[in-house]
């Protein structure tokens, strides 16, 4: 006894000639249609590809991959619950600037491997390989979802060729650098000298630093406490809450803690410490880095400095002064001691250096001992 009929191949006229129509049925047993083929071994081969899927449950129905890159994009986007407003607002910057302008009408069925390639090479032209890395990331992470979907077979953007991200080497500051830096800071505005303290020697994000209220500054145990931090969606700054990681108590160096008294004295705990000084306003990273950090950075010659580069001096200043990997991560916020050694791998190469001292140190002993 024979199965059902696999379908139907027919053929039809069209002002280029003679093509080919193939009929089947989905695995769902309704029936759908394929056409164009020019040649009927052409169309016969595909109706064969497609019993071959169904009966390996690989089937994919062509309709649910008409819809375009952007339509998709937007669904994805939608589907992504877990993304912080800030990190939210990034990649909808990425899908609307380096997506949809040149891929945005594309279908799913339609988007090649070589297609995505080129556009990847076209980015590199004009953009750095880190940010071209993300931008590729957002679309395979949007195509991954469309494979586990079943409306392609493959993610086309998965395993591209793109260029590598050179290592840049990371700057830090010496205590004195600090303390000048600091001085001429504070020349230029008041209290935006404590400001380089700060993030010098309590490793703060900016968004952690300008949400710091009075009420986070523990003066009796010398600590700040991590517990608010300021956002920027879609140019406003909001405040919100760290990630369970960031949460943290961070111990604050004396001297830093009696300019911080002085500071936030007679200040109601729900305030603001660094605020802008004309508006009063939550201080922003670019305010204070234009109007104050760039000329301070300038006059005692480190051009450049950005204030996330006080973050890493923070680092710096804390291995130098015997902090280990797990106190950093702990110190700094991250996620995993892995990600602090990832960070900051440099800052430890001088350990391996410690190591072979001490362990000569300890030979030594034992020789004097044996004497």
């Amino acid at each position: 006894m024979g199965g059902p009929p696999m379908g139907s191949v027919s053929a039809y006229a069209t002002a280029n000639g003679k093509r080919y129509r193939v009929q089947y049925r989905k695995p769902d047993r309704s029936a759908t249609s394929k056409r164009g083929f020019i040649t009927k071994r052409e169309a016969i081969l595909f109706l064969a590809s497609v019993e071959v899927a169904k009966s390996h449950g690989a089937y994919l129905d062509p309709s649910r991959s008409r819809v375009t890159v952007a339509e998709w994009m937007e669904r994805w986007l939608a589907t992504r619950s877990d993304l912080r407003p800030p990190t939210l607002d990034r990649v909808e910057g990425i899908i609307r600037r380096n997506i949809v302008l040149t891929l945005g009408r594309v279908p799913l069925s339609e988007l090649q491997r070589i297609d995505v390639q080129e556009w990847a090479a076209k980015l590199s032209e004009n953009q750095a390989a880190w940010s071209v890395r993300k931008i590729v990331n957002t679309l395979g992470a949007a195509l991954q979802l469309a494979v586990d979907d079943g409306r392609i077979p493959a993610n086309p953007a998965a395993r591209l060729k793109l260029p590598k991200v050179s290592k840049v080497s990371k700057r830090y500051l010496s205590h004195e650098q600090v303390r000048d830096l600091s001085a001429a800071a504070e020349r230029r505005g008041s209290r935006y000298g404590l400001v380089v303290l700060v993030l010098s020697y309590c490793g703060l994000r900016w968004g952690e630093l300008a949400g710091l209220t009075v009420a986070d500054i523990d003066l009796t145990r010398s600590r700040l406490e991590i517990r608010h931090t300021m956002i920027e969606v879609n140019g406003y700054l909001v405040e919100s809450t760290p990630k369970t990681y960031e949460e943290r108590s961070i111990p604050v160096p004396a001297f830093v803690v009696e300019l911080l008294r002085v500071a936030v004295a007679d200040r109601a705990a729900t305030e603001h410490v660094f605020v802008g000084l004309r508006g009063g306003g939550v201080l922003r990273n670019r305010v204070f880095r234009r109007g104050f950090l760039t000329a301070a950075a300038d006059e005692i010659g480190v051009p450049g400095l950005t204030p996330h580069e006080l973050r890493h001096t923070c680092a710096s200043l804390a291995v130098s002064a015997g902090a280990n990997v797990k106190a950093l991560q702990r110190m700094l916020g991250h996620a995993s001691a892995k990600e602090t050694l990832d960070t900051y791998a440099d800052l430890f190469d001088s350990d391996l250096d410690s190591v072979a001292v001490a362990l000569n140190h300890v030979v030594e002993a034992l020789s004097e001992v044996k004497m």
